[in-house]
């Protein structure tokens, strides 16, 4: 979890292995989905004193009604599927962390893993 940036209730974070490049390519894919579009975020953590700026390590998604976790789900799910790169990803909602590895899990797998956390988000709204 990124310093200085809480996990709001109905948010759910996503963050890549340190590649900044990947995120941000994520992003474009998320906001592509008319039913994540303007739902996701990419916020710049605070600057510390001494600091230039910090890059960007995180998406938040604010999850909500209207089939969101579905969209997300589906839309995670062909993504990682289409990666070439081996990318690790990083969901939090609510202290409950699922890292996956694209390279590792294969896509039912991944499907029902997003979909049991983002249910259990579903659940708590």
């Amino acid at each position: 979890m990124v310093h200085g940036m809480p996990e709001s209730r109905g948010e759910l974070t996503i963050r890549t292995g340190g590649d900044t490049d990947e995120l941000f390519r994520l992003l474009e894919w998320l906001n592509g989905n008319d039913e994540l579009r303007g739902r996701i975020s990419m916020p710049t953590p605070a600057v510390q004193p001494g600091q230039m700026g910090g890059l960007t390590e995180v998406l938040v998604v604010a999850l909500g009604a209207g089939g969101v976790a579905t969209a997300l789900t589906q839309s995670l799910t062909a993504w990682l599927t289409h990666r070439r790169a081996d990318i690790t990803l990083t969901l939090t909602y609510n202290r409950t962390e699922l890292t996956v590895d694209a390279k590792r899990v294969k896509t039912p797998e991944i499907a029902k893993a997003l979909h049991t956390l983002l249910d259990q988000a579903n659940k708590s709204q």
